[in-house]
């Protein structure tokens, strides 16, 4: 294997941080490791999308280097560098599984490109206390460009302004809402969506995404305790840990980290039916 110049201490934690791998390892739990991170991250995934792709690209070279890396310290049978500030415990750039979903139906409801919302989202309207409804289709007034939001059962459309998400959780950042229920939806907050948009466009935001991330987490983990939903809790408390470890990442790795989280969300979301009525 050819370098530039012999791998580090520092390079290894970073390699063990890529890899989500902790030691001790061998070639094979290496291997392992780094399929595991590629299959989510190579670019053949976001074909058509050319900042995903650029992005995807970015996350699999460092996967790769940090493979190379792991694979050379193995070689060398050099001792594995304890764990510290960038190191090797538990950091992800994945999702957590889901929680299961209910049966998924026949087609998907489309996604409003301005409100975030569609057909089955669980709302609620301002002032936000009373009771749960469910949206049925979102329209746009070509007068005014203003959005409204026909709701099952209700006579009138609402402004979009007045709908705000209820009973969901976000996967990607652990912002929440009541009321509790059996099934609270799992899908990307209105924020996570905007930051998504964001950070393709501009990847200098990384940092400033990671910390927003980090501040919903926080807000969704006393919202999630205040209507006593330990699953919403966990889900909150999960998030704001990992946002917090991605804190020592360079620019390019945090970019690719987010870029993933989010269109991981996305795509379990936006690709699935929206829940039956």
């Amino acid at each position: 294997m050819s370098r530039r110049r012999t791998p580090t201490t520092a390079d290894c934690r970073r390699a063990l941080w890529l890899l989500g791998a902790q030691p001790p390892l061998d070639h094979a739990d290496v291997l392992k490791a780094w399929r595991g991170r590629v299959a989510r991250a190579h670019p053949d995934r976001h074909v058509g999308d050319e900042r995903r792709e650029q992005a995807a690209a970015t996350l699999t070279r460092a996967l790769n280097e940090a493979r190379e890396t792991l694979d050379w310290w193995i070689d060398q049978d050099l001792d594995w560098p304890p764990p510290g500030r960038g190191g090797v415990r538990e950091v992800r750039f994945d999702e957590p599984e889901p929680w299961p979903e209910r049966e998924p139906e026949e087609t998907v409801a489309p996604v409003c490109p301005v409100t975030g919302l569609r057909r089955g989202d669980r709302v609620r309207l301002r002032p936000y206390d009373g009771d749960v409804l469910v949206v049925e289709e979102t329209e746009v007034d070509q007068r005014d460009r203003s959005v409204w939001v026909r709701l099952v059962g209700e006579p009138q459309a609402a402004r979009s302004d007045r709908v705000r998400l209820a009973a969901f959780s976000c996967p990607a950042c652990g912002a929440c809402a009541g009321p509790a229920v059996d099934e609270p939806t799992i899908r990307p907050c209105p924020d996570c969506l905007v930051d998504l948009r964001r950070l393709e466009q501009r990847p200098a935001e990384a940092d400033r995404i990671r910390r927003a991330i980090e501040a919903r987490a926080r807000a969704g983990e006393s919202t999630a305790e205040s209507i006593g939903d330990g699953r919403l809790v966990d889900r909150a408390r999960e998030r704001r840990r990992w946002a917090r470890r991605l804190g020592p990442a360079g620019p390019e790795d945090l970019q690719a980290a987010l870029l993933s989280a989010f269109s991981s969300a996305w795509e379990r979301w936006g690709e699935r039916p929206a829940p039956a009525g």
